[in-house]
């Protein structure tokens, strides 16, 4: 077999390990693969503890480190600096921040807090913990290749880097932003996979794709008709009444769970988390989203029509990767927006919209501060992002799906984060100096994308998606445990992994 023997560290993370993560390890353990895993929720590492298909040669709970880091470093005197060096970077910091149970508070408030939640003592010394643990599975296991569900915080960072430095390949599948394909990346920014070698490739043209014809169909087909993510089309299906009753009734099932079920998933210094809600909680966020929604629709947006010149800032969903990992210089999102708007020349004014996704997530006082913010106009979220496009001269994103969406409209875009895959775009152009941002921004209206080379370009970018991507509902299987072969997600992992050995 060609597995056997192999060393394979799994990530078996919340929902994902029980619908993705414990399949995978059953089926890399039937072809002689070694498996080590690091469990995340208290739920996830007593179902691996008790499950009985796998065997696993070292097992570690990453919540019961974080109940109490300083007992688990018992006397190591590990230094950040020692980790840097260890890391090969200058700061944990920016890594640190994306601890969203840490550094934000969801006992708080409903959808967290900014105020930090756990005192920075503690909050470094579960870094110094995360790492130690991570050496022992390094160090012990040697593991050759590691699989996650995603680069979600700080563990997830820190193991890519030691990976990298000790020879193992981390994979992840990561959205190439052509719809319902996934890619595997190999790195916390998205940019180290077969998926930007292959772009590179063509654009070089030290290659050819057999995918180009269907590349050009696919950008067609958008232009004629806005593509909408599948996670997009999830919150614009109507619900039926009797979803809708459900979910009116869903505090009562979680409150009556609450006091009919021993609750596994709670960490003292966290208090109330995601997976840890009590019944006050439930309350809490069940009214708070509806007040937010009620807001969000309600709200006196500017009428689109009447914007006259703009350039458009897309709010970006939070706590999550993308921005928070990807982006951490320019996680304030109200923070960056003003910048922006300081930054833009001539008439042009900044049009900021919500991400569909967090509408009833975020505060009206929230939203009502980027109304409130100088060369800022808040417009509708419910007007389709291609209409918007159509108007806007510029996108100035920390790192979205938006960036990618404009590149089928010709439009510019400006990203100001570290997301791998949008930077192979011929649209985007690169920049996080925001003092130059007046400068760039000009030098971008400029230049021309309606050419050749932008249109091959932009081929490229989508046959190499379909030549190294694969499609399959991957994210729709992890979040909604919809219906899929796993059979055939089994398959591209072992392409994957053997693709990387």
């Amino acid at each position: 077999m060609e597995l056997q023997g192999k060393r394979i560290l799994i990530f078996q993370q919340r929902d994902w390990g029980r619908r993705i993560g414990h399949f995978l390890a059953k089926k890399l353990q039937s072809e002689g693969a070694r498996l080590a895993a690091l469990t995340f929720k208290n739920e996830s590492h007593q179902f691996v503890l008790a499950q009985k298909d796998v065997r696993y040669d070292l097992i570690i709970s990453n919540d019961a480190v974080m109940a109490d880091p300083f007992k688990f470093l018992g006397g190591d005197k590990i230094s950040l600096e020692e980790i840097c060096a260890d890391l090969g970077v200058a700061s944990v910091w920016p890594f640190i921040y994306s601890l969203r149970n840490h550094v934000k508070n969801y006992g708080e408030k409903y959808f967290y807090s900014f105020r930090q939640n756990v005192p920075d003592e503690e909050i470094v010394a579960y870094a110094k913990a995360a790492y130690k643990y991570l050496k022992r599975f390094f160090d012990e296991f040697r593991p050759e290749v590691i699989l996650a569900p995603n680069y979600a915080d700080i563990t997830h960072i820190m193991c890519n880097l030691m990976a990298r430095k000790r020879g193992a390949v981390m994979l992840v599948p990561v959205d190439c932003k052509v719809r319902g394909i996934s890619v595997f990346s190999r790195s916390f920014h998205d940019d180290q996979s077969r998926f930007c070698a292959r772009v590179d490739e063509l654009n070089a043209g030290a290659a050819k794709s057999g995918n180009r014809e269907r590349a050009r169909q696919y950008i067609a087909e958008f232009r004629q008709r806005f593509k909408n993510p599948k996670y997009a089309e999830q919150l614009l299906r109507k619900k039926s009444p009797w979803k809708t009753l459900r979910h009116n009734l869903s505090p009562l099932r979680k409150i009556l769970r609450w006091y009919t079920r021993r609750q596994t998933n709670y960490v003292p210094s966290l208090g109330a988390t995601i997976d840890y809600k009590p019944p006050r909680i439930i309350l809490r966020d069940f009214f708070a989203n509806r007040r937010y929604k009620k807001f969000a629709q309600n709200f006196p947006y500017h009428p689109l029509e009447k914007l006259g010149k703009f350039i458009y800032f897309p709010l970006q969903f939070q706590p999550e990767a993308t921005i928070d990992v990807q982006a951490p210089y320019f996680s304030n999102q109200l923070e960056t927006a003003r910048l922006v708007a300081m930054s833009l020349p001539g008439d042009y004014t900044l049009a900021v919209k919500e991400h569909p996704a967090m509408v009833g997530h975020r505060s009206p006082s929230y939203l009502d501060k980027f109304a409130r913010t100088a060369n800022v106009t808040l417009i509708d979220h419910r007007i389709s992002s291609g209409e918007v496009f159509k108007q806007a001269d510029l996108i100035v994103s920390p790192s979205s799906t938006s960036i990618a969406e404009a590149a089928f409209y010709n439009k510019p875009a400006i990203q100001l984060g570290d997301l791998g895959t949008t930077l192979k775009l011929p649209n985007v152009f690169k920049h996080s100096d925001m003092p130059t941002l007046p400068q760039k921004i000009k030098e971008v209206l400029k230049i021309d994308l309606q050419t050749p080379d932008y249109e091959r370009r932009l081929e490229n970018y989508v046959a190499a998606a379909y030549d190294t991507g694969f499609d399959f509902d991957y994210f729709g299987v992890w979040y909604h445990g919809e219906k899929e072969d796993l059979e055939k997600l089994w398959q591209i992992y072992r392409r994957g992994i053997l693709n990387e050995l």
